[in-house]
């Protein structure tokens, strides 16, 4: 089984008390938006993120909540890769 390390508090990624309350005033104004991410129209029904940006210093909107956990994947993907190229053993080419 692999370890896995704790999560931080909510506060601490960036979720906290602040951030709801700004999203919950946000909200109503989101509807019939384009998301950040993809550009198509939020509709009512479907899951939304205030959005922050990668260095989470600000916002860059609401977005999908697919499309924000989708970025969010591909950033975490991108790093973990860059983790995983920089540990593997130097190997001579076959060539």
């Amino acid at each position: 089984m692999a370890f896995t390390a704790p999560k931080a508090s909510t506060t601490a990624r960036g979720y906290g008390a602040k951030h709801q309350k700004l999203r919950a005033k946000l909200l109503p104004t989101a509807w019939y938006t384009p998301c950040v991410r993809c550009g198509q129209p939020m509709l009512p029904g479907q899951k939304l993120h205030l959005d922050h940006n990668d260095t989470r210093t600000g916002y860059l909107g609401f977005s999908h909540a697919w499309c924000n956990k989708r970025a969010g994947a591909k950033k975490g993907n991108r790093i973990s890769n860059r983790i995983t190229l920089s540990r593997r053993p130097e190997t001579a080419s076959r060539w």
